[in-house]
């Protein structure tokens, strides 16, 4: 639900209670001064007109009270001289300002209006629920293709980082693993190669995390609009309700912390990075049709509520049982983006943006052998490595794009009266964390890619069987654009930048 929809629907309930309201209130005023008095209930102020004696008899055939009593509706409200103060009982004429009184009467039920308007949780103007909606499906589209479901397809994502990634099922004792020594490969093979699988898995988890907490908080907006709109409906229908045979009931209302219960975020406090992402809210809650079906008027003796003044009493306490309903999907909200601080926290920074090379030598260490012919290693092969750190890197690149686009829906992440919670305020900013671990993941990628792709050119120095090898596979990068000639030149570090790839 849009802000625009909402505040239209807000500003059709309101009036639909205030002219409800107006024509009770009317009828209630009626029977009061038919009764020979001005001391009407609930009035928020002492009517204009305090009834002097002479004037009872007059009001009880009233054509103006008459109308109140059995009509009250303002298309046919009465002019103020349809009475001219003849008393019938008394046979002569009389002051009558019952014309004024019900004039007041409107004023009051305007003024109820406006209180219950400035009452009721202010979320009108903002969030427009869509742009979340909108983030939170990017975030979930960027998630699954980190996700491999089923078997993996060589050219995927989760693919190419399984080709990558050195495990201790048995993926390590490939042929070109064992052969590749020097020029920094334990570095790559022992950290960078050994951190890529756990980063892209934690990576996705941040992801589905994020989306869900978009989700949670275009839901409780949504849910609390609901609540306001099912609050003031039920109460203009309260207004003309007939009392309950029996013991009330307490009448169904969607509850805004709805929302929590659907996230499970007692499950999600429990969940720690590599484990499965709890699953997502999902569209938030469908608007209520809220229908203001006047009942027919009857004598306020077979109401449930006969005098307005426990009327608003009740109302006063319903709005306050809205805010609290609303404070607690707030707090769950919190819970939800705190629970997801605290993971990232407790987890090495290399299984969330990969390994930093920057740590450790471009050219080794003192543990790596000399590259040497006791070791068969394929510069195809080792390329090979090349190519697939270039070809994760762009799809990196396109998750990053991804990732900084839900930003634009950061303007939305708000609460009461536009302005945005602690909670908004952290989720942004675990936004931004979690695209930095993307742009960081991509230029190592990057990095790796470059520094394998100088590893085989090392090797093949020293040996013209290697360098024609090769400088045959560097051409079949050249004519396939692919690697540095392709996969590169579709790389962008900043995806804010026109012409970024998305």
């Amino acid at each position: 639900m849009s802000g625009s929809v909402y505040s239209a629907s807000l500003s059709a309930a309101l009036n639909e209670y205030w002219q409800t309201l107006e024509r009770r209130w009317t009828r209630d005023a009626g029977q009061t001064l038919r009764g020979g008095t001005s001391r009407i209930d609930g009035a928020p102020s002492p009517a204009r007109w305090p009834v002097p004696p002479e004037s009872r008899g007059h009001l009880t055939t009233c054509p103006i009270v008459a109308w109140a009593v059995n009509d009250g509706t303002q298309a046919t409200r009465p002019a103020a001289d349809a009475c001219d103060g003849w008393s019938v009982p008394d046979a002569k004429y009389v002051e009558c300002r019952a014309h004024d009184v019900f004039s007041q009467v409107g004023d009051w039920a305007w003024t109820k209006r406006e209180q219950l308007a400035t009452a009721i949780p202010d979320l009108a103007g903002g969030p427009e629920l869509s742009s979340l909606e909108d983030a939170r499906a990017i975030l979930v589209k960027a998630d699954e293709t980190m996700r491999p479901e089923g078997s993996v397809d060589a050219y995927t994502l989760p693919g190419l980082v399984d080709k990558l990634s050195i495990r201790d099922d048995g993926n390590n004792n490939r042929a070109w693993m064992a052969g590749w020594t020097g020029l920094a490969a334990n570095s790559l093979k022992g950290g960078f190669l050994s951190t890529v699988g756990p980063t892209l898995k934690n990576q996705s988890v941040l992801v589905r995390w994020l989306a869900n907490c978009y989700s949670l908080r275009a839901t409780t907006i949504h849910a609390a609009r609901n609540n306001n709109l099912h609050l003031i409906a039920q109460a203009t229908r309260e207004l003309f309700e007939a009392a309950a045979p029996s013991a009330d009931t307490p009448k169904e209302r969607v509850a805004v912390n709805a929302a929590s219960q659907a996230w499970g975020i007692t499950t999600t406090v429990l969940k720690a990075l590599g484990h499965e992402a709890p699953g997502s809210i999902g569209t938030a809650l469908t608007l209520l049709d809220f229908a203001l079906n006047i009942r027919e008027a009857k004598p306020n003796e077979g109401l449930r509520f006969p005098q307005l003044s426990a009327f608003f009493a009740h109302l006063d306490s319903a709005v306050r049982t809205l805010h609290g309903d609303l404070d607690e999907a707030e707090a769950d909200y919190q819970k939800a983006i705190t629970a997801i601080e605290q993971r990232i926290a407790g987890v090495d920074r290399t299984v969330l943006e990969l390994y930093d090379f920057t740590q450790s030598s471009p050219d080794g260490d003192d543990t790596d052998p000399a590259a040497s012919s006791r070791y068969a290693v394929d510069v195809v092969v080792v390329l090979e490595i090349a190519q697939h750190c270039y070809e994760v890197a762009q799809h990196y690149s396109g998750l990053l794009s991804k990732v900084a686009t839900a930003s634009y829906a950061d303007g939305q992440l708000v609460g009461r009266g536009v302005v945005p919670t602690a909670a908004d305020t952290a989720l942004i900013a675990l936004r931004n964390d979690v695209e930095s671990f993307f742009q960081k993941s991509t230029a190592r990628y990057l990095m790796a890619a470059d520094r394998i792709k100088k590893a085989a050119e090392k090797y093949a120095e020293s040996d013209a069987e290697q360098k024609a090898r090769l400088q045959a596979a560097i051409a079949d990068w050249r004519e396939a654009k692919v690697g540095e000639y392709g996969n590169r030149e579709n790389i962008d570090l900043d995806p804010r930048k026109e012409g970024a790839q998305n």
